[in-house]
């Protein structure tokens, strides 16, 4: 899945900047994204909740998720490699960065063609338990129209637009402000956080 060689260039990136872009191994990404596509067609994937009204929260969020945990007896062997990386992930990003994270969490992620995710932060002062954010990109032969970037911001200054091209994973910390911008092709993703 990760292509470690360079990982410590990627951490100190994040160190230094706030994310990093991490290749991701094409082959896997892909046989990733059929399971995601076959799961979504078997009405495995809900419709993404938020605190508060239905009618509010489909002006922020209207994407689906179906989430990954590694205690479900269901996960394909493809996805249980998937989680026992991003545990190695982890375990580089506290020896890293020298903190204690206790956990991580995921979920596949799709959006219809038009979807979209209001500007947000993963980290908040009222719940600050999520250290690091990241997405794993698993759309093949995407183009530029096709628009649905990841763009993150410090202010109002863009920090990156990253499109959701397979073979890309970014690593970024989560108090740094987001949104996916609506999409014109179905877009599909592994979403998720490292947390304290």
């Amino acid at each position: 899945m990760l292509q470690t060689i360079y990982l410590e260039t990627h951490l100190q990136e994040i160190a230094d900047h706030g994310w990093s872009v991490l290749p991701i191994d094409h082959q896997w990404a892909q046989s990733l994204a059929e399971i995601a596509r076959a799961r979504q067609k078997q009405n495995e994937f809900k419709t993404a909740s938020l605190a508060g009204s239905a009618e509010l929260q489909l002006t922020i969020r209207n994407d689906q998720t179906l989430w990954l945990d590694a205690k479900l007896n269901d996960q394909l062997k493809i996805e249980q490699e998937t989680l026992s990386k991003l545990a190695d992930l982890q375990q580089q990003l506290q020896n890293f960065f020298r903190i204690h994270l206790s956990e991580f969490e995921c979920h596949y992620a799709y959006y219809e063609t038009g979807h979209f995710y209001q500007r947000h932060f993963d980290s908040t002062e009222f719940n600050n338990k999520r250290i690091f954010s990241f997405v794993i990109y698993l759309n093949d032969k995407w183009q530029a129209h096709d628009a649905g970037e990841l763009v993150g911001y410090i202010g109002q200054k863009e920090l990156f637009r990253l499109p959701p091209q397979i073979g890309k994973m970014i690593l970024f910390r989560s108090d740094i402000e987001h949104e996916v911008m609506p999409t014109n092709r179905p877009r599909w993703s592994v979403t998720g956080w490292f947390r304290k």
